[in-house]
């Protein structure tokens, strides 16, 4: 099966089973009653506009309001119980306020929509824990058991430290171990980060969920199940789930001042006046649904502008948070890079052309499995050279290829095999090796009929707008940038070097990536961290805002993160802080006009000038400026987009 076949495949057993991975959302309270809700907000509606029976319609409305209200009245008491005042109590004023004065339709609306941005937070959390449980699945359930010279299939479960198991070509590791017999090509990416599959051989540590994708490996089991690099990284997410702080709303800051004030001014208008209706008026018009407004319209539109631009910004919390992000951390294979290796350069040794060795190489590698020999086959068609048909091809897990090509010996791979054949490699030729493993790239030597001919460089090459992104990045705000990369220290420092990056981690495990992001955070700034697969779930999780490579990306990755870019095109980052930014302007603008209006509207209603009716209309006509100002963020574009 292509590719692209098992890419549907997928994804239609994904919509296939949507139910039921999550049913125990959709079934949850807070969905019910958010289509409950609504049905009665349209209904009331229809009524209205299509059948022209008010009466009918404010009956509707008003049970809307009721139904939806509930859960914000709940949390609201609890709130004021523990003396902490927040958007909820704001909100519970307003809607009551408005229900008292016949405002029905703006009570149901305002409860719709707080608690439709409930629904869609808690789906991004129904979202995150599923995925945790895919990441389990990458560990078989099955492994193949040695014992006493015999193989026996057993659960996984089964397996404890001690074991020694055997992982055919092809499988995928179960346990962390060491490697007591084989060689192979392992691809343990999504555990460390590093872009070329690793050659391992006895002595050596491999990881649960990585792809032995050539050879043969027998494995003493040191660490199963929970215990795994795998399983930690899932613990790791789980825990920064639960501890990662939650955004402080803006409307939850006014509320905390401006909820004691309303009722303190309500309650000297009436010992002043001995007029009921005037403090009523007073609760009408300082109730701020304006202000209530001001942020979901205003993140409503922005992540609509941000879905034209192909990202998926999961809830508001996330765009707020991106608004006071000041540092940015990224990994950097399948981020920065496209995470394959590829021919990088070529590098003759003697008078041989270069078209010349990697002919001689690539038809060498014809029939080879391992990802480098791919690479190098690639490289030559791509260049249209003549690819010859080998004789005596012999695959050595963990070295390299032997072959015979346009009858002649062609050896391609480590510098122990050569020297195995006898093919020795000069001083000058060793430097030329290490200033290019200096600069992050994999050296493979080339010999024919046993002399040194060349050496083919391979590296992991970077995404052509990543240099873009980073400074324009820096442009919009971000005062420090950081990659934090499992993958070797020279590969990491080159690119880092490229790219301008303020400061960089190699070698880094899934535990220290998280570390990392909270030393950033405990400095001070507000931390995105942009990443794409399993290893970096953990600090996708514990950063204020995670921004996932949603095509490339692991799906832990995209369902971790609050934000998921949909084209792998890093630029969209750039406009994503600057219209965060603008979003909270608009809504600290909107907050401001609100207030203003609701102190006019104060003034009148105290002095009688106004009572509850045209308190409400005004009440009414000051939320009309502030989802026009939010509506002008769907059309944003930024200065560095």
């Amino acid at each position: 099966m292509s590719p692209d076949a098992s890419a549907l495949t997928s994804q239609t057993t994904r919509r296939s089973s949507f139910w039921q991975r999550y049913r125990s959302f959709l079934l949850s309270t807070s969905v019910l009653i958010t289509i409950a809700n609504a049905a009665l907000l349209i209904a009331g509606y229809a009524a209205s506009w299509l059948l022209h029976a008010q009466a009918a319609a404010n009956i509707l409305w008003g049970a809307s309001a009721l139904v939806g209200g509930s859960p914000i009245f709940l949390l609201a008491a609890r709130g004021i119980r523990k003396g902490d005042l927040t958007a909820g109590v704001m909100v519970s004023v307003a809607m009551i306020g408005a229900l008292l004065i016949g405002e029905y339709s703006a009570a149901a609306l305002v409860a719709f929509m707080m608690m439709f941005g409930e629904m869609l937070e808690n789906f991004t959390m129904a979202r995150a824990n599923n995925a945790l449980k895919e990441l389990a699945r990458l560990i078989p359930a099955r492994a193949t058991l040695l014992s006493d010279g015999q193989e026996q299939t057993i659960a996984v479960e089964q397996v404890h430290p001690g074991h020694l198991l055997l992982v055919r070509n092809g499988e995928r590791i179960p346990v962390d171990g060491t490697i007591t017999a084989g060689q192979a090509a392992v691809d343990q990416s999504a555990i460390t980060g590093e872009a070329t599959p690793v050659d391992v051989q006895p002595g050596d540590t491999v990881f649960a969920g990585a792809i032995n994708i050539a050879g043969a490996l027998q494995i003493r089991a040191q660490k199963v199940g929970r215990d795994t690099t795998l399983g930690t990284i899932i613990k790791l997410v789980e825990e920064a789930q639960k501890t990662r702080a939650p955004v402080q709303r803006l409307a939850d800051r006014y509320a905390q001042y401006l909820v004691p004030l309303t009722f303190a001014i309500a309650l000297v208008t009436y010992l002043l006046t001995g007029e009921l209706i005037r403090a009523v008026t007073v609760l009408v018009v300082v109730c701020p649904c304006a202000l209530v407004l001001a942020t979901p319209t205003a993140l409503a539109a922005a992540i609509g502008n941000a879905a034209r631009h192909n990202v998926v910004v999961r809830s508001g919390a996330a765009m707020e948070a991106l608004g006071k992000v000041r540092a940015v951390a990224f990994d950097k294979t399948g981020t920065l890079t496209w995470g394959r290796s590829q021919v990088a350069s070529i590098v003759a040794l003697d008078s041989m052309h270069a078209d010349a060795i990697l002919t001689f190489a690539a038809s060498a590698e014809r029939y080879s499995e391992h990802p480098l020999g791919r690479a190098i086959l690639d490289r030559a068609r791509s260049c249209n050279l003549p690819i010859e048909e080998p004789c005596d091809f012999r695959p050595l897990s963990g070295h390299g290829v032997r072959a015979r090509c346009a009858e002649r010996e062609v050896t391609v791979g480590s510098r122990a095999l050569l020297s195995a054949d006898g093919v020795e490699l000069s001083s000058a030729h060793l430097a030329r090796i290490a200033a290019l493993e200096a600069q992050g790239q994999t050296v493979i030597p080339v010999a024919v009929d046993r002399r040194a001919v060349g050496l083919i460089a391979l590296a992991d090459t970077l995404r052509p707008e990543a240099a873009e992104a980073v400074a324009s990045l820096k442009a919009a705000g971000v005062e420090r940038t950081v990659i934090i990369s499992g993958d070797n220290t020279p590969a990491v420092a080159a690119v880092a070097r490229r790219l301008g990056v303020d400061e960089h981690h190699a070698e880094v495990l899934p535990q220290r990536k998280l570390e990392l992001i909270r030393q950033l955070q405990a400095a001070g700034r507000t931390t995105a961290y942009i990443g794409d697969g399993v290893n970096d779930a953990p600090a996708l999780a514990a950063a204020d805002v995670g921004i996932a490579m949603g095509v490339a990306g692991a799906d832990v990755a995209v369902e971790t993160a609050g934000v998921a870019l949909l084209t792998d095109d890093m630029r969209k980052a750039p406009h994503l802080l600057a219209l965060a930014a603008e979003t909270l302007r608009t809504i600290r603008v909107s907050v401001a006009f609100s207030m203003s209006m609701n102190l006019l509207s104060l003034i009148l209603s105290m002095t009688g000038v106004i009572g509850p009716a045209l308190g409400a209309l005004m009440h009414e006509l000051s939320a009309l400026p502030v989802l026009a100002y939010s509506a002008r963020l769907v059309a944003f574009r930024s200065r560095i987009a």
